[in-house]
């Protein structure tokens, strides 16, 4: 009997075209990303366990493999973490902050394959580091728009949170620390009826007006008064300035505030945003602040970025990227000639094939 060839489950091939799709998009975005200064590195797949587990609401998710020497080493399940690796050990000497970089890559985790999510991704993102100020935040938000905007992505959108919101008013008003741990992870998973179940009652009306309703500057008004705690107070402030600065360079009809947004890593201290298409139920693009994640590793640096999940990115574009066509097949009674033609053809710019045959 013949073995079936068949691929794990979460994963896929790519075939020419859809490869070339992706090579396209993934190059068109770190091209646009470089204008803005951000410079393209890589880090390896796999990275030691120590690296990645502290900074993960669900470490059985990870793909992990032991090395010769025994070492635990993990498949890499995102790419932020280890970007600030690298800039805790090859800058740590840098004087001249911010530091701009870019990045693209494959990321694996085993996921729930019921809800059909890939356990290998290919993403594309940035990483500003060095900077907590509001135009940073500015910066971030704009590009992650734009690249929405400028590759095609129909009626798209971005939500944006703050983790001294929803997290700050969550303990603020619960002071269980299990508690709160249960219902962060249903406001996540936005399950309202369990919420509504296990909420105290002075909690109850405030949180679940904020995971259950987004909107756009009028909301940030509506829960302004929530709490007069500091870091909520300066969270709204943020968000307000933030928003002006958006809406004086057009980009208020694309953005809304949604409080329910709240990471699914443990290193997000402040801004969260997420980008969506149509169609695609889960987020396109992902981003937000993590000020505390590189001073982990070594000295602190304040830092927001943001990744794109390609495959979900390419069904959202209203445009049409196809393989380029064969400009023509060299065929010569004269072996060498055919070689030199197609030189001569590809030079020119086509793509240009011999023929094969032996006559």
């Amino acid at each position: 009997m013949k073995r079936k060839l068949m691929i794990p489950e979460g994963t896929r091939d790519y075939l020419q075209e859809d490869t070339y799709i992706q090579r396209q998009i993934i190059t068109e975005l770190l091209d646009e990303f470089l204008q803005w200064g951000y410079h393209e590195i890589k880090t390896p797949m796999i990275e030691k366990w120590d690296i990645v587990r502290k900074k993960h609401k669900d470490e059985t998710n990870f793909f992990t493999l032991v090395d010769k020497t025994g070492d635990l080493l993990v498949l890499r399940p995102e790419i932020t973490a280890p970007m600030a690796r690298v800039v805790a050990t090859h800058f740590r000497e840098l004087d001249n902050y911010p530091l701009r970089l870019a990045y693209a890559g494959e990321i694996f985790s085993q996921g729930s394959l019921k809800s059909g999510e890939r356990r290998q991704q290919a993403q594309v993102g940035i990483e500003l580091i060095g900077s907590d100020s509001i135009i940073s935040d500015c910066e971030v938000l704009i590009m992650a728009l734009d690249s929405m905007k400028k590759r095609g992505v129909k009626d798209y959108s971005l939500g944006i949170s703050h983790m001294d919101i929803t997290v700050g008013l969550l303990k603020e008003l619960v002071e269980d620390e299990d508690l709160r741990e249960k219902i962060e992870e249903l406001m996540i998973n936005k399950d309202l009826v369990a919420l509504d179940k296990i909420l105290p009652d002075k909690a109850k009306e405030m949180l679940l007006t904020l995971v259950s309703i987004n909107g756009s500057i009028e909301f940030l008004k509506k829960i302004k008064d929530f709490s007069s705690s500091l870091k909520y107070v300066e969270a709204i402030e943020r968000l307000e300035t933030i928003y002006g600065i958006l809406m004086e360079l057009g980009y208020s009809q694309d953005i809304f505030f949604d409080f329910s947004i709240l990471g699914d890593f443990d290193y997000y201290t402040g801004l969260l945003f997420e980008g969506f298409g149509p169609g695609v139920g889960t987020p396109i693009i992902s981003g937000g602040r993590y000020d505390n994640l590189i001073h982990e590793y070594h000295s602190g640096k304040p830092a927001v970025g943001f990744a794109i999940n390609v495959d979900l990115y390419v069904k959202t574009m209203d445009r049409k990227i196809t393989l380029p066509d064969i400009a023509e097949e060299i065929v010569d009674a004269d072996f060498v000639s055919r070689f030199k033609k197609a030189e001569l053809s590809r030079a020119a710019g086509n793509i240009a094939v011999i023929d094969l045959a032996d006559k």
